[in-house]
């Protein structure tokens, strides 16, 4: 018996996979970003503990949201839009609907404001008792981790014999526990004196002095010190100078020893290098001064350039203006030359002699400049034309007689020629000579710049070819010479922790970038500043916290008052007349200039808790902060501007569209289909061709005259025009020629004899057809249904060309409008209302899945 050879396709499931894996991401992400509260096209988080349903909700049951009840208040008292055809008692009842949904918002935030208040208490309380220990021994375990990260690090550089410095930096280590010790003495001192409202600042002020990376003595002496003790007269306070005087000492002595190791190292690479460290740091050197001459030089070409296109803008204009009479000047010595005989030397004409002299020499200037001038070789010959034609003139004055006849115009051309040019001769003379100048000025910086940049990487090409030979060393060095830096790292991290304070002093000084070539673990960093960030949460949301009250403070009377009064204010406004309502417009100016600060220190809070709720593993701060998180988003949701938008009527309106359009396209199709499929008459084949040409041809260009048909048919019968759905059904009609193909094709393939034999038994063609060939073609009839109600459904573009009123908008058109809102691309509403979008669809196709199938076992004639 043969085996069965069993093969492993790895490379075709891999394919597979990555297939998949492509064709599932998109619709993956519109499922992940309708959820995800961010409302951004994309996260870090592709799958984000912070979701919500509130995108769904604002589709299917929008709602008005504190500044969009402000305006529909606004609207409905003075009976503004559709409100203007309401009664008074309508109005009323409208009205007190709008106040009493503000009032439960208000009393929902204060809800939230509340909840939010006690779980931060709780929060505190907890890293501050139960959870405290266990907070402390993550960190020392993160500490310990970032110890041994340093550890590793240092066996990669410390390669040089360090024999001469051992002692210096044992040294350095002892002056960094001794300060360590001495800060938590200083700490236990500031613990002793009892923390009050009074000394508050005071207290948090030296906390921050004592826990600084660098401890400034002297501002801290001046500016909480002399205050604090003049309100408060304590033993431990007056210890406090002296003690954090010697700790900034101490700092300011490890420093010094951090210097003097590095600058130990520094020899040490010397030692090592030899001839090839001074070499490099010469080329170094050679490099700065270089790229700032090439600097200096770019920006000279920057200026000059700029010059450039100035004098040539300015020259072409002018230059446009003397092209113009350069022919009449030429025309007119031309005729001097004709009839030159003798000299006269009249008196009229040798009174232009120094003008002429002067426009002569200047033009010669003008015309040896425009040599150099390459953009300007149309000009040229004009100008070429004034300076022999003057240049003619200056020396043959006396041969002129204007007082011939022929020679009466060419005199009169030439006076009001040198009147014309002789204002603007001066500028084209200053602007030619300045052109000329810039352009050579130009050449030379440019031939610099050419001759630099080829220094400067024949200089790149010797320091690389140095750095290369020696990169291990130097790249060695280059963190040995911080490694007093290094050292302090390494201390503070093989030091306990046995308070926060500690915890975030690590966190700023691994943070600092004191050793730039070391990053910390970003996990590590949030557990030392677990509570320095819930702090800042607590505290930003405090402020937010009053904001809101506040607000609430001052919107509250002003609803009382609109309520108490509501219907005087909707008759004084009734029938056309509008007063301002005062407590509405001071409504409107609370939120516009309050809400905003409010709403800054509650998001950040709840950036920080947000992310702090990723990271903690502590089940209940894990829960109180997610539940926080969850609370600040809804407040906000309640008060921020949204759109409204009638998500449900699109939907319908692509319903109701979709629907006709395939109802009647099958309908049109299964009828118009069955002659092409089952007779011979005259025009068939040519009918046939015509219904494949017309596909050929892609709807969007006859859209101009689909446009016009519509406009036309709108003036005489409206129901039927530009925006409206029938029009819109109209032009999607204009389809069915590929569907009659596609029921045609599929007529073809059912058996003539089925028919033949329903007509003996009696029936007639429209029975044989209704009877028989239906019933047997309802798949294909199913296939011409999803197609058309899909292929409706989801265009976009003759919708957005023939529909202009949002209540008009189809789906696919609404879908858009998120894309680009007044406030930010509405990312979240997009593709939540995408996934509604598509749920008609699979609706239909679950719905006609049966005929799909059904359809070649039914409409068989019994035998």
């Amino acid at each position: 018996m043969a085996m069965i050879q069993k093969k492993n396709y790895i490379l075709r499931h891999i394919f597979l996979i990555i297939v998949l894996v492509i064709v599932l991401f998109p619709l993956v992400w519109v499922v992940t970003t309708s959820i995800r509260r961010d409302n951004a096209a994309f996260s870090p988080k592709l799958f984000s503990s912070r979701i919500t349903l509130n995108y769904y909700r604002d589709l299917l049951f929008p709602r008005a949201t504190v500044p969009e009840l402000i305006k529909d208040i606004n609207g409905t008292v003075h009976f503004i839009g559709e409100n203007s055809k309401l009664s008074l008692d309508e109005a009323s009842e409208k009205l007190m609907k709008e106040l009493t949904a503000f009032e439960t918002y208000i009393s929902q935030t204060n809800d939230y404001l509340n909840d939010i208040a006690s779980r931060f208490e709780n929060i505190n309380n907890a890293i501050q008792g139960d959870y405290k220990k266990n907070i402390l021994d993550d960190i020392n375990k993160s500490r310990n981790n970032e110890h041994n990260k340093l550890l590793e690090m240092e066996k990669t550089f410390l390669v040089a014999d360090i024999s001469t410095i051992k002692n210096d930096i044992v040294s350095l280590e002892n002056e960094i526990k001794d300060y360590y010790e001495s800060r938590i003495a200083l700490l236990n001192i500031l613990n002793s004196i009892n923390q009050t409202n009074e000394n508050k600042k005071y207290y948090q002020n030296t906390l921050d002095t004592i826990f600084s990376i660098k401890p400034n003595y002297t501002l801290w002496n001046i500016k909480t010190y002399k205050k604090w003790i003049k309100i408060e007269q304590n033993e431990n306070i007056k210890q406090l100078p002296s003690l954090i005087k010697a700790l900034s000492n101490k700092w300011k002595s490890i420093l010094a020893k951090v210097k003097d190791i590095n600058n130990k190292f520094y020899n040490l690479e010397k030692q090592k290098l030899g001839d090839d460290l001074n070499i490099l740091t010469s080329l170094e050197k050679e490099i700065t001064e270089t790229q700032k001459s090439i600097s200096l030089i770019k920006s000279d070409i920057s200026k000059t350039e700029s010059l450039v296109a100035k004098y040539n803008s300015d020259l072409s204009s002018l230059l446009e203006l003397y092209v113009l009479n350069s022919s009449k000047i030429e025309s007119a010595v031309n005729i001097f030359q004709t009839y030159k005989n003798k000299k006269i030397n009249s008196n009229k004409v040798m009174a232009l002699s120094d003008s002429i002299k002067n426009i002569s020499n200047k033009f010669e200037i003008i015309k040896n400049n425009m040599e150099n001038l390459a953009d300007f070789e149309i000009y040229k010959e004009a100008i070429n034309k004034y300076y022999t034609s003057f240049l003619w003139l200056k020396d043959n004055l006396e041969y002129i007689n204007p007082d011939l006849e022929y020679v009466s115009p060419a005199y009169k051309t030439l006076v009001e020629t040198t009147n014309s040019i002789n204002s603007t001769l001066d500028t084209l003379n200053f602007i030619t000579t300045n052109l000329k100048d810039n352009l050579s000025k130009l050449e030379k910086y440019q031939n610099s710049l050419t001759q630099l940049s080829s220094q400067l990487e024949n200089i790149k090409n010797k320091y690389a070819e140095i750095y290369n030979k020696n990169k291990e060393t130097l790249d060695n060095f280059a963190k040995l010479k911080k490694y007093g830096e290094f050292t302090i790292l390494k201390t503070f991290t093989n030091l306990d922790i046995n308070n926060y304070y500690e915890s975030e002093y690590l966190a700023d000084l691994l943070n600092s970038k004191l050793f730039e070539y070391y990053k910390p673990s970003k996990k590590d960093l949030n557990i030392f500043t677990l509570r320095k960030n819930i702090n800042e949460a607590t505290e930003k949301f405090l402020k937010s916290k009053a904001s809101f009250e506040n607000i609430m403070l001052e919107i509250s009377p002003n609803l009382e008052k609109i309520k108490s009064n509501s219907y005087d204010y909707l008759k004084i406004n009734y029938g056309g007349y509008t007063a301002d309502i005062s407590p509405i417009l001071e409504i409107s100016a609370i939120y516009n200039s309050k809400f905003g600060p409010a709403k800054a220190n509650i998001s950040r809070a709840s950036r920080i808790v947000s992310d702090l709720s990723d990271s903690v593993k502590y089940k209940t701060l894990k829960s109180d902060l997610r539940t926080i998180d969850g609370n600040i988003y809804n407040l906000l949701d309640n008060w921020n501007p949204k759109q409204r938008k009638p998500f449900l009527r699109w939907l319908l309106n692509s319903i109701i569209v979709a629907g006709v359009t395939s109802i009647l396209t099958v309908l049109m199709t299964a009828v118009a289909a069955y002659p092409f499929s089952r007779m011979r008459f005259f025009g068939r084949k040519e009918g046939l061709l015509y219904l494949m040409l017309i596909q050929m041809f892609p709807a969007i260009m006859y859209m101009i005259a689909l446009y016009g048909i519509l406009k036309f048919m709108g003036d005489y019968f409206g129901f039927i025009g530009l925006d409206t759905l029938t029009g819109l059904i109209f032009v999607y009609l204009g389809g069915v020629s590929f569907n009659m193909w596609l029921i045609k094709g599929y007529y073809d393939t059912i058996p003539d004899s089925l028919e033949e034999s329903a007509m003996i038994d009696g029936a007639t063609r429209f029975q044989t057809f209704w009877r028989i060939v239906l019933p047997l073609a309802s798949p294909i009839l199913a296939v011409v249904t999803i197609l058309s109600f899909m292929g409706t459904f989801n265009e976009f573009v003759m919708a957005r060309i023939v529909l202009s009123s949002e209540q008009n908008y189809t789906y696919a058109v609404g879908l858009q409008t998120f894309t680009s809102g007044p406030f930010e691309t509405e990312w979240g509403l997009f593709t939540a209302a995408a996934l509604l979008g598509a749920v008609p669809m699979v609706l239909l196709f679950l719905s006609m899945q049966k005929y799909l199938v059904g359809g070649l076992t039914q409409g068989s004639v019994k035998g």
